[in-house]
């Protein structure tokens, strides 16, 4: 019987989940898990399914022992918040899904924390490590040994090379590189396209090739 599953968040993110559920279902024969609905603050309806709730009614949802979750909330710029959020919804580790595309590659001793989310042709590398929560778009790899903390997010086209580190809640956004042994600070963000030489600081968002400062994250 599929594990049944609650999508925290929107058409973004937590469509992307849901369509990666609904291929491994279908086109792969995995029924592991099975999108029940979605914790939204703001529509009734999203990608077809029904919106059981908002963020304040997950503690309701909890009761349910059948119900797992998958956090799908990234707001881009606005980090601080996104892990505000999180930590408002507390949601038992326990109770946290892992959703992986049939197609991604995962390398022997990788490391995926409750919560994380694979899109379809990815590469994590051996040794990597991904934190909770952490979302990796379509088409990334994720080199060898790399670290990625909880709440970060990959998208897609993004690349970590060896022993590169993003730090909690940071971001590289469309096609961003980060070279090896190079870190993404706290709720920090390498923008799209951006080529990481050098270390980002906490709260600051850089952009280019090689990316330089553009501004601050928003501390709200």
């Amino acid at each position: 019987m599929s594990k049944k599953v609650i999508i925290v968040g929107g058409e973004g993110n937590g469509g992307v989940i849901a369509a990666c559920i609904e291929d491994n279902r279908n086109r792969f024969g995995d029924l592991e898990w099975e999108v029940v609905g979605f914790v939204n603050d703001y529509e009734k309806e999203v990608c077809g399914y029904p919106v059981l709730g908002t963020l304040k009614d997950i503690p309701a949802l909890l009761k349910n022992p059948e119900y797992y979750f998958m956090w799908g909330i990234h707001l881009v710029s606005r980090n601080v918040l996104t892990a505000q959020l999180f930590k408002e919804a507390a949601i038992p580790v326990e109770r946290l899904a892992k959703i992986i595309h049939k197609t991604a590659f995962i390398g022997q001793g990788a490391v995926l924390e409750p919560g994380v989310f694979v899109m379809s042709n990815s590469y994590i590398g051996p040794g990597a490590h991904v934190g909770l929560c952490s979302l990796v778009m379509a088409n990334c790899s994720i080199g060898h040994n790399t670290h990625i903390d909880a709440l970060c997010h990959c998208s897609v086209g993004a690349i970590m090379t060896g022993y590169s580190k993003l730090s909690f809640c940071s971001d590289l956004a469309v096609g961003a590189t980060i070279l090896a042994y190079k870190c993404v600070g706290k709720y920090a963000m390498a923008g799209a396209g951006s080529l990481v030489t050098h270390d980002i600081p906490d709260y600051e968002i850089h952009v280019g090739s090689p990316a330089r400062f553009l501004k601050m994250i928003k501390k709200d």
